[in-house]
């Protein structure tokens, strides 16, 4: 008798953590379907490398107003500023390119967090524009947010899914991967560490 009550509660409780599971990931998908934002002039922009549309939406926030930097974080350890140029279809034009650095340090969103940690502090910037794309942006800001709690975060969003593209089977996967790297960030079962200030190298 007690080892069948013991069974429906166990059963019970995987069944309350599933329709959690359910609830939060639904909720996931439509916020980042659904948020959008126009963030003010900031000092800073950092643009996390990884989707399509991300350097080029940055270099025209940049191009807007020259007295802001711009931290491209999580190129290759060779790549070059004139190698995105050549990568990128109708990149735009530069006006103010001493201002734009490339953060070769980071291949996760927790080393994004820590490599723009360090630009930040280094040039002292006051706010901060973020732009990834929305499947990414809630982690994102909770990675950097660990380590820039006294900085603005201004979060800029690449509609990378979208309402056309959200039911294919490659969103579906990739939603899912990423909510679940969510749930880690929040439940603390990754953990982002301060970072040392001469960790970025301060190369244009």
């Amino acid at each position: 008798m007690k080892k069948k009550i013991s069974q429906n509660f166990l059963i019970k409780i995987i069944g309350i953590i599933i329709f959690l599971w359910l609830s939060g990931f639904v909720v996931f998908i439509y916020d980042l379907l659904n948020f959008s934002s126009i963030p003010p002039l900031t000092d800073g922009i950092v643009v996390l490398t990884g989707g399509t549309g991300r350097i080029h939406t940055a270099i025209r926030f940049l191009e807007k107003d020259c007295s802001q930097y711009l931290l491209i974080s999580g190129v290759g350890a060779t790549t070059t500023l004139q190698d995105l140029k050549n990568s990128i279809t109708n990149f735009p034009a530069i006006s103010c390119q001493d201002h734009i650095l490339l953060g070769h340090n980071a291949t996760s969103t927790m080393g994004n967090a820590i490599e723009t940690a360090a630009w930040v502090h280094y040039y002292r910037l006051q706010s901060l524009t973020v732009i990834t794309s929305n499947y990414h942006m809630r982690r994102a800001i909770l990675e950097l947010r660990n380590l820039l709690y006294d900085i603005p975060l201004y979060p800029f969003s690449i509609k990378t899914i979208n309402k056309d593209n959200v039911l294919k089977i490659s969103s579906i996967r990739l939603l899912f991967i990423e909510y679940n790297k969510l749930l880690m960030a929040y439940t603390g079962l990754i953990h982002t560490t301060k970072p040392k200030h001469d960790l970025i190298n301060i190369k244009h």
